[in-house]
């Protein structure tokens, strides 16, 4: 039991070694990407939300 779980602990690292991770300049650019299209998509979101909310009601309210 411990010495398969010693073979899958040095498998997991041997893999890890593997792996091909990319450059701290990579992951700050995609990060800000990430972050600056999430303010945009929320902005755009929030904005057909507020002008159809506005829309309805006056339809609604201008139609009693």
């Amino acid at each position: 039991m411990i010495g398969a779980i010693k073979q899958q602990a040095r498998d997991l690292f041997a893999e890890l070694d593997r792996v091909d991770w990319p450059s701290k300049e990579k992951v700050l650019t995609s990060t800000w990407t990430v972050v600056i299209v999430s303010v945009f998509v929320g902005a755009f979101l929030w904005s057909v939300d507020w002008f159809l909310s506005k829309g309805f009601a006056y339809f609604f309210l201008k139609a009693r």
